[in-house]
């Protein structure tokens, strides 16, 4: 009877913030549509926020009794663009509150307490200045942006500079940028980053890439794209982090349109990693307090081996709208002896079936199947597992969709504990006015074993999201 109390108090003081934010939020977005200003157009995106979380009361000796969770947030989007002059404003922020306070151990503790000021944080996910006619046939970007580098994207805040097809060389496009790499909860100004981005289009169908990023050491990555026929594409890369080769892979993609056939094979190859990678960030940094002082971006050691995957895309040419896919998944490890919680031998086979518009079902959506893992970690530990999964979507009176998900699995294949499964679904709701202007409630279930180690056999949360674009 306390549990309930205590979820309806919850969901009761954030009523206020849910009604007040759709209200406003709905409201602005029918006064004002683009607005044409003298000099441009300009759009403004808003995305309210509000979820309430609650659970099992904790085991207090483990973990703080806290079965409760509040969370807001607000995400702005500005775009001022003034073609004639080929100049644009581009911003996008992100401003999270925990309205009820969450204690340190916390099974709700996330990035609001870690690494936030006053349970509170504001970021800057970009904001710059886009220039496209300053230099002829070249764009200049000037601020905080995200720009492509050696296997992922980079946050900086610095100059980005693109020039395609430069000097009539048609054969040819590359991208420069330059500046202070920005990381919302790590310190790494001290350094400068910056990077250059060839592309070759050396004959027709083929386009090949060299991509470098400079920071500390010098990271590379080489990667072409060649479709010698309509319905067949092949791909290869190749990346050296920190001059140390990292992975590499090749895949091939082809469509019988003839029989509705998608067929894809993909080799992958990783090399053994035991440095510190300035790139990705993992929370098995060694670093101590980790949540509350990050030095650095962290990779945690990868051992070496080699990954086979073969998947298939069969459509049903006597019903419309069904299709069956499966894929194969085989790797192995260089040596048995380097297995570990994260890398192991396994094999792992789904299959399940796509419907989409079937049976004349207007607006129906739905995607359901099963995969089959078998993992030999190491002499004395085996792990099988079975996931199920399925999502289902109905559109209906042309605004409002129904929509849930159902997840399970028999044992975590990740993990040194026996028969550790997991139970999740969800549901939802959204009345959508237009492609830009929504609202949504979702509901989520989660039941996992790992979460019995603190005496809690299940997490609850209701989100009520607002979305508009005026």
């Amino acid at each position: 009877m306390e549990k309930q109390k205590g979820v309806i108090t919850v969901l009761r003081s954030g009523s206020c913030i849910v009604l007040f934010s759709i209200v406003l939020i709905f409201f602005a977005g029918s006064v004002f549509a683009e607005m044409d200003l003298p000099y441009g157009t300009l759009n403004v995106t808003s995305k309210t926020q509000y979820q309430v979380k609650w659970s099992t009361p904790p085991d207090k000796f483990m973990v703080p009794n806290d079965s409760s969770d509040q969370d807001f947030e607000e995400q702005v989007g500005v775009n001022w663009d003034w073609r004639e002059k080929g100049v644009s404003l581009n911003f996008l922020g992100r401003y999270r509150k925990d309205l009820d306070g969450t204690p340190e151990g916390s099974i709700f503790q996330d990035y609001i307490d870690a690494c936030g000021h006053n349970r509170q944080q504001a970021m800057v996910y970009y904001g710059y200045l886009e220039f496209t006619d300053l230099v002829p046939d070249y764009d200049i970007r000037l601020g905080r942006q995200y720009v492509f580098g050696v296997d992922q994207n980079i946050q900086l805040d610095g100059l980005w500079f693109r020039g395609d097809r430069p000097l009539g060389i048609d054969w040819m496009s590359f991208e420069a940028f330059g500046g202070m790499p920005s990381q919302p909860f790590a310190n790494l100004r001290k350094d400068g980053i910056g990077g250059l981005n060839l592309e070759f289009y050396p004959m027709k169908n083929v386009i090949l890439h060299a991509d470098t990023t400079f920071y500390k050491e010098n990271s590379w990555e080489l990667y072409g794209d060649w479709r010698p026929y309509e319905n067949l594409r092949m791909d290869a890369h190749g990346a050296f982090i920190n001059n140390h080769a990292r992975y590499a892979f090749f895949n091939v993609v082809g469509d019988i349109e003839k029989t509705g056939t998608t067929i894809g094979l993909k080799y992958y190859r990783n090399f053994e990693i035991k440095y510190d990678s300035d790139f990705i960030f993992d929370w098995q940094s060694p670093e101590k307090d980790l949540g509350k002082d990050i030095k650095r971006l962290y990779l945690a050691r990868e051992r070496a081996y080699n990954q086979f995957d073969i998947s298939i895309s069969q459509a049903i040419p006597t019903q419309e709208g069904l299709s069956v896919f499966s894929r194969v998944s085989i790797r192995k490890l260089d040596s048995s002896d380097d297995e570990d919680l994260y890398t192991t031998d396994f094999v792992s086979f789904t299959a399940g079936i796509n419907i989409n518009e079937w049976l004349h079902l207007n607006g129906f959506h739905c995607s359901v199947g099963i995969t089959k893992w078998w993992e030999n970690r190491d002499t004395y530990y085996e792990a099988k597992s079975i996931s199920v999964f399925a999502d289902v979507r109905q559109e209906f009176f042309d605004r409002w969709e129904i929509s849930g998900g159902y997840y399970f699995k028999t044992e975590d294949v990740n993990s040194l504990i026996e028969n550790e499964a997991a139970n999740n679904y969800y549901g939802a709701l959204k009345y959508r006015v237009d492609e830009n202007e929504w609202a949504e409630l979702k509901y989520e279930y989660e039941r996992d074993d790992y979460y019995k180690e603190f005496g809690v056999s299940e997490i609850n949360s209701l989100t009520a999201t607002v979305y508009v674009r005026f």
